[in-house]
This record gives C-alpha cells, structure tokens and sequence, in this order.
C-alpha cells in the first residue's frame, strides 16, 4: 500500500513551510527548532516530498521550499533513511520529474543528486 500522510501531520508541514518564508527572524529560528525536531523522524521525509510532488494545489515556493529541505535532509541522513522511505523518494522523484513547473523540476532533479 503506498503511502499517504496523516492529514494533521500535513497540515502542521504546510504550516511551518509557510513559516519558513516570514521575514521574522524570530519565526524562523522557531521553524529552524521544529525542522532539527521532525528530522527525528524518517517519516517527515515523507511529508516533504509528498507536498513537493502531489499537492499542485499549493504555490510554487512552498513545494520548492518543501524539495530543498528534503534535499538537505537526503545529503545529511540519506543513509539513515528507512528503505521504505528511501524508495518512496526515489519513486516520487522520478514520477514527476516531468512536472509542468520549471522551478519543481528542478527541486526534484536536485533530490536525485
């Protein structure tokens, strides 16, 4: 069965991926803190690459921004990753390496480095 996020769980990313782009600097070490919190969990990765893929309803920066972090995380803790999620990556990124967008196509081409 493939894998599907918890609508709350989506929502909260969502939500700190919107963070992420104020101008606060409060606000964003604040994201910075809960981005080293949810990288705990392997299946953040999950979240980040499902908003980069297959949510199209959301803006252009907010899935690019979701692609870069998840770029960051693969080169950190690539080898830590479950092979679950591993393979859930690599199969979302080369499904929609075609996206329309030319700034998706190449978040995803930069997770598949």
């Amino acid at each position: 069965m493939e894998w599907q996020p918890d609508e709350q769980g989506l929502q909260q990313v969502l939500q700190l991926l919107k963070d992420s782009q104020s101008p606060d600097t409060a606000t964003q070490r604040a994201v910075q803190e809960k981005l080293e919190q949810l990288n705990q969990f392997p299946d953040f990765n999950n979240y980040l690459i499902f908003v980069l893929t297959s949510l199209k309803s959301e803006d252009e920066p907010t899935r690019s921004l979701s692609g870069l972090i998840l770029k960051n995380n693969v080169k950190a803790h690539y080898q830590n990753f479950p092979p679950t999620v591993a393979d859930f990556i690599k199969r979302e990124c080369l499904n929609n390496i075609g996206d329309p967008s030319p700034l998706i196509r190449a978040t995803i081409g930069g997770c598949l480095m």
